[in-house]
């Protein structure tokens, strides 16, 4: 069962903290706890990359946390991108990709 991301880790305190400090994907890694939901974010993060989408994920993390420290409520996640196990390490979405089989590739065609 993979663990979320403690909330007091995502505090927005400071701009220069977690996820807007560090790489994405080594904030991703740092939650994984098998070598199958490491590769899950190494193969992901290559896909974000080539697509030169790293940015948006930085983004959206800002806005989700934003949205979490102000008290605004979002949905559990919406079609295609729950298939992103990175988007849910992120806290973007609510559901474990992998615990449900859902294939990256429908997500980031």
């Amino acid at each position: 069962m993979i663990r979320r991301p403690p909330r007091s880790t995502l505090d927005r305190s400071s701009a220069a903290s977690d996820v807007y400090k560090r790489q994405v994907e080594e904030y991703c890694l740092d939650y994984c706890e098998t070598t199958q939901e490491m590769q899950r974010v190494k193969d992901e993060m290559m896909m974000f990359e080539s697509r030169k989408l790293v940015p948006v994920l930085q983004y959206i993390k800002y806005l989700v946390d934003t949205m979490r420290t102000n008290k605004i409520v979002w949905g559990v996640g919406r079609g295609s991108s729950l298939a992103s196990f990175v988007l849910f390490l992120l806290g973007i979405n609510k559901v474990n990709p992998l615990l449900h089989n859902l294939d990256i590739h429908e997500f980031l065609r």
